[in-house]
């Protein structure tokens, strides 16, 4: 849908009511702490990826046979023995495992950290638009209560 489709069905702020307002306000702000914890997510897998692209760096360099410590949970480790140091196993998700040299693997974090990033970016757009309705929403909020203020003076004015 296009930006002026979508301005077309817009509705003005000004014709809703402040319960109505309220309401927007509400479900936005919910949208966007959910948005932003899928951006930490994103953040976190970044991070992820950075550190696997380290250490395939590093395996490259491990000598044949070296002794290690292969995690088994994020606590837990077994001894183990790097038989092959230039072929690792790469998760490429819903449990199917490749197996591909360093090279490859660094390509492979390459490109799912440039996906990711164009993900984070997608998202911080949606977010910040988002923020940016809030504002607006805040603005005609502020509004309405100050015609309330000004309509309950007035009253009391002419009830002297």
């Amino acid at each position: 849908m296009s930006q002026q489709q979508e301005e077309q069905k817009a509705i003005p702020l000004d014709k809703l009511t402040p319960q109505q307002l309220l309401q927007i306000k509400k479900q936005i702000e919910e949208e966007v702490q959910q948005l932003s914890q899928s951006l930490s997510q994103f953040r976190i897998a970044n991070a992820k990826y950075d550190e696997s692209k380290v250490i395939l760096k590093r395996l490259d360099q491990t000598p044949k046979d070296n002794d290690l410590l292969v995690p088994i949970t994020a606590s837990l480790y077994v001894p183990g023995r790097l038989i092959s140091p230039q072929s690792v196993m790469i998760d490429y998700g819903t449990g199917y495992f490749v197996e591909r040299n360093t090279e490859q693997g660094q390509h492979f974090c390459d490109r799912k950290l440039q996906l990711l990033k164009e993900s984070q970016d997608k998202l911080s757009n949606i977010i910040n638009q988002k923020k940016q309705f809030m504002d607006k929403l805040n603005i005609e909020l502020q509004k309405r209560v100050l015609q309330v203020q000004q309509i309950q003076q007035q009253q009391q004015q002419q009830k002297k």
